[in-house]
């Protein structure tokens, strides 16, 4: 049950100050290599990547050597711009120094170091495949701040992982809408992957579902055509889109929004096998009524959102297979929060799993997750306290969040 696992966290974490190890079945690596067409099995300065295992097997096979046989690796999202973080290092992980006059630098400098610490963990790339940078991160040092140190530490793992544990880095491209062209620095910094995140707003600035059409919006031609960008440099899209969700025609936005990007990437030329979706469930009510909702009915409420999210991709992609989708779970900050509960969050997961399953052959929904339930602010407070004792106790507790995300997906419902 849910609760049992909210139980399971806390229990884990105050496991982690004591510094417990952790554990998960290992992958068998006969199966993952022939999946691999003959890689080979040991560690390469020249990783297999995302776009080649993508480009090379059919989605049944190129979802399970990704994301893992039973589906349960998923994605940390770091993709924070650095107005966003100094306010998570402020408000959530309460550093001390934060209070001295410009700190700005020393936090950057900080939370890089901190990152670079998480990622040094083998344990952790059991549970995550994936991990998303924002472009900052990946940016030539400066005079202030080793900004790139955190991802240079991954890429430096990525090397390591064998081929039953392969893991791949992303990007935000913050700018595809104005650029016709991925910028060079992803290439040379060996990308795998680029997140294009798209809002297309509130119900009341859209005007009703039947306005997302790409005739009306121009940001479906824009996002196929982005997506075509970073296939033509074999790097995977990621595109996540954002439509009303809670609102009671939530379903007709979804399934609209579905329908044109499917289109538009048809006609763009894109390879959809090739393309990873994200977007918020349409669950048609508001976050006060679902943690209202007895854990049952949040349950099934989630369970047939799932599935019918599914039935819509389904029909827009025409049977053509994606290579996976994420659920996203809404926002944790402002006055009025509108992140789900983890129950219902874990639930869509499932249906739409269900169904994947039984019509695709594969999981097709992965996990991800970012300050809400892996970069917790317990796991900055520990960072900021008892020296080499605390880092290594929040290198612990954001790999135990991982596995308790790996399990969850697992174990299903």
């Amino acid at each position: 049950p849910i609760t049992a696992a909210k139980g399971k966290r806390k229990q884990r974490y105050i496991c982690c100050t004591m510094m417990m190890s952790t554990g998960i079945i290992a992958v068998a690596l006969a199966t993952i290599s022939s999946i691999c067409h003959g890689f080979s099995a040991q560690p390469s300065s020249k990783p297999v990547s995302m776009w080649q295992i993508l480009n090379t097997n059919p989605s049944t096979t190129a979802f399970p050597t990704i994301f893992a046989p039973e589906g349960s690796r998923g994605e940390y999202m770091d993709g924070y711009s650095k107005a966003a973080m100094m306010e998570r290092c402020h408000d959530d992980y309460k550093w001390s120094f934060l209070e001295k006059k410009d700190s700005v630098p020393q936090v950057e400098e900080e939370r890089v170091e901190m990152m670079s610490h998480l990622y040094q963990n083998c344990q952790l790339f059991k549970y995550v495949c994936m991990v998303a940078f924002a472009e900052h991160y990946l940016m030539d040092d400066d005079d202030d701040c080793n900004t790139s140190k955190a991802y240079e530490t991954f890429m430096r793992q990525q090397e390591m992982q064998p081929l039953s544990q392969l893991i791949f880095g992303g990007v935000v491209w913050d700018a595809w809408q104005q650029d016709d062209k991925l910028p060079p620095l992803y290439k040379e910094k060996g990308v795998d992957y680029v997140r294009m995140h798209c809002n297309f707003g509130y119900g009341n600035i859209i005007g009703g579902a039947a306005q997302l059409t790409p005739s009306n919006n121009p940001l479906f031609g824009k996002l196929a055509r982005a997506a075509k960008e970073c296939q033509v440099n074999e790097m995977v899209p990621l595109i996540l889109m954002q439509v009303p969700w809670r609102e009671e025609d939530s379903d007709d936005y979804f399934n609209q929004a579905m329908k044109s990007l499917a289109d538009e990437l048809r006609f763009a030329g894109v390879e959809c096998k090739q393309v990873i979706l994200e977007t918020r469930p349409p669950i048609g009510i508001s976050a006060q009524q679902e943690e209202g909702l007895s854990t049952i009915t949040r349950q099934e409420l989630g369970f047939q959102t799932g599935q019918n999210m599914f039935k819509s991709i389904n029909k827009a992609f025409q049977d053509t297979t994606i290579a996976g989708f994420c659920v996203a779970g809404g926002s944790t900050k402002g006055e009025f929060p509108t992140a789900m509960q983890d129950d219902t969050q874990n639930a869509v997961r499932q249906g739409m799993r269900s169904f994947a399953r039984d019509e695709w052959g594969y999981d097709l929904c992965f996990w991800e997750m970012g300050a809400k339930l892996m970069l917790q602010p317990k796991v900055g407070r520990l960072w900021g306290h008892n020296g080499q004792a605390g880092r290594d106790a929040a290198r612990e507790l954001f790999c135990v969040n991982a596995r308790d995300m790996a399990d969850e997906i697992r174990e299903g419902l």
